[in-house]
């Protein structure tokens, strides 16, 4: 049988640490301890030669935001080499981001054997750019937002996440004077779920149509989403009985109050979407995916 020695290359030492690198690392290094005779991994920061680290036969680059690292970074990061044997694997998750940030995606995706993205509207955009992709959305690491039950909830809304748009701007003023009982902030890992448990709506703005982390996060910790209408998110989740979408600001502002007003119908909502993340929105099953691809990936190379 197969023994996948791997390396996953980030930077995680300019204070974040989260998202998709993190969760897939910490997914196979759990399969390792349990089978370390047949899968291995080793986080590299993506600087000097690899060679030094011994033989890898694949190559794990999770989107970690790298290109808005510019300047900042004390090095320029190093992507790994395709040598047509061990696959070079590439999961971006802000393609959904234009201008040079899509361009600088797409040029590692045309350097990588296995591409993934995490918007679906990125399979066609790369296809018609020469690359073939699969749609593989986001997901919730279970142990990194777990699912807080608590007595009673004491903001009516909340938002964790960075002001980073004038779109994002105008929902959020607009719900901070509705909803004068409303939680914002940063948080990661537990301290969000908590605040999710905490809120009786947690709210989502998109950017650009992207199904982002807070979607998965704010469900898999039990949370009641009421985000904007994204069109692939209603392929993961049903709406109205999952999540909750909105179509505009007023909209946002008529669905939060009625939600507000209706308690056990937002807990129902917020249940079936909880049993939704379990199912169907864990990092494990994004991880299957990719292990199978890699396995596929060596076994088509060594029957060539």
């Amino acid at each position: 049988m197969l023994m996948l020695r791997l390396a996953i290359l980030y930077e995680s030492r300019l204070g974040r640490n989260d998202g998709n690198p993190l969760y897939v690392w910490n997914d196979i290094k759990r399969r390792q301890a349990e089978n370390p005779k047949l899968i291995n991994i080793d986080h590299v920061a993506p600087i000097d030669d690899l060679a030094i680290l011994g033989k890898y036969n694949g190559f794990l680059w999770m989107d970690w935001g790298e290109d808005g690292l510019t300047g900042i970074l004390p090095y320029t990061p190093v992507f790994p080499k395709q040598n047509g044997i061990d696959p070079v694997v590439y999961w971006p998750t802000d393609t959904h981001v234009n201008g040079a940030s899509y361009a600088y995606r797409l040029g590692l995706a045309k350097k990588s054997d296995i591409v993934y993205t995490a918007q679906k509207v990125t399979v066609e955009q790369f296809a018609k750019d020469g690359v073939v992709a699969k749609w593989l959305p986001c997901a919730v690491e279970p142990l990194a937002y777990p699912k807080y039950e608590l007595a009673c909830k004491h903001y009516d809304i909340c938002f964790i996440g960075h002001i980073n748009s004038q779109h994002r701007i105008d929902h959020l003023d607009r719900a901070f004077k509705e909803f004068p009982n409303f939680f914002y902030g940063q948080r990661s890992f537990e301290e969000a779920a908590e605040k999710f448990a905490d809120s009786k709506i947690c709210l989502n703005v998109a950017l650009n149509d992207d199904v982002n982390m807070r979607c998965f996060e704010v469900t898999g910790s039990g949370g009641f989403l009421l985000t904007n209408r994204i069109p692939s998110l209603e392929e993961l989740f049903i709406d109205g009985k999952e999540i909750v979408m909105y179509d505009s600001i007023d909209d946002m502002v008529e669905k939060a109050k009625y939600y507000l007003a209706h308690d056990d119908e937002r807990e129902a909502i917020a249940k079936a979407g909880y049993e939704r993340s379990m199912k169907d929105h864990k990092f494990s099953q994004r991880v299957d995916v990719i292990l199978n691809d890699i396995k596929k990936f060596k076994e088509g190379v060594k029957h060539a």
